[in-house]
């Protein structure tokens, strides 16, 4: 939306230009004007903005007259003849579209994704159900449910240690959405409030050094009912984690 108004905005400053026509401003009904260079391209120029302003209103689902669009360029171009708004007018105008047209992709949005939260709580809870009766897999009180791949061995990670992880996130699908693994740097911090998810936090502090877990976290221990930048709401995170090394709070 941000890119669209923004197309609008350059759009708008090159129709808002002045310029005397010395030329005939009737509409060209063939193809015979094009037979010269300046008329291929003064014909090209206007498709162009033709076409880029219709790509824009299509997009923004703008419900526009088209003609008066037309009328406003032709105005503009033909300084000879009376506008239908002043330059002030026309600002005003076009700045209510712009926030009229801001307010609706906003709602369009947040009912977007109202909707596609309300599915994720739907598919997590059926999940979450049918994956606790698995084989191996371990639920905790918070719900956090995971299976251990590889044992580990020594001293589990407190608040205030530094814990070195390696991990894959992804989705219920199996699309992934980061890995440290395939950065091949793993993750240093210190386990605390803040600094992870809760599921990481209360994962991290079961696991033993060394330790290779798969972790299906709750969206109620992850980003909750409205996500992240790329996390949507109400979903489901599914960890590969393996904890490398706990260095002790000094």
């Amino acid at each position: 939306m941000k890119k669209i108004l923004l197309s609008l905005a350059a759009f708008t400053s090159i129709i808002s230009m002045s310029c005397d026509l010395n030329a005939d401003n009737q509409a060209v009904k063939n193809k015979a004007a094009l037979e010269t260079q300046k008329g291929k391209h003064s014909y090209a120029i206007g498709n162009d903005v033709g076409k880029s302003v219709k790509r824009q209103m299509d997009a923004m689902e703008a419900d526009l007259d088209y003609a008066l669009i037309l009328q406003g360029i032709k105005d503009k171009l033909d300084t000879t003849k009376p506008a239908l708004m002043s330059d002030s007018e026309a600002t005003v105008a076009l700045n209510e579209f712009i926030m009229e047209m801001q307010r609706a992709y906003i709602t369009k949005d947040s009912i977007a994704r109202a909707k596609v939260a309300a599915e994720n709580l739907v598919k997590q809870t059926e999940f979450l159900e049918k994956n606790k009766a698995e084989a191996g897999v371990i639920t905790t009180e918070s719900g956090l449910q995971y299976t251990t791949v590889t044992e580990g061995k020594g001293q589990t990670a407190k608040d205030g240690d530094t814990v070195v992880v390696h991990y894959a996130g992804a989705f219920l699908d199996g699309s992934e959405f980061d890995s440290s693994f395939k950065r091949n740097q793993p993750l240093s911090e210190v386990l605390a409030e803040g600094k992870f998810i809760k599921g990481w936090i209360e994962m991290l502090s079961l696991m033993n050094k060394g330790q290779k877990v798969k972790v299906w976290i709750p969206s109620s221990l992850a980003y909750g009912e409205n996500g992240g930048p790329v996390i949507p709401g109400n979903t489901l995170l599914v960890f590969d984690m393996e904890l490398l090394d706990i260095k002790p709070a000094k």
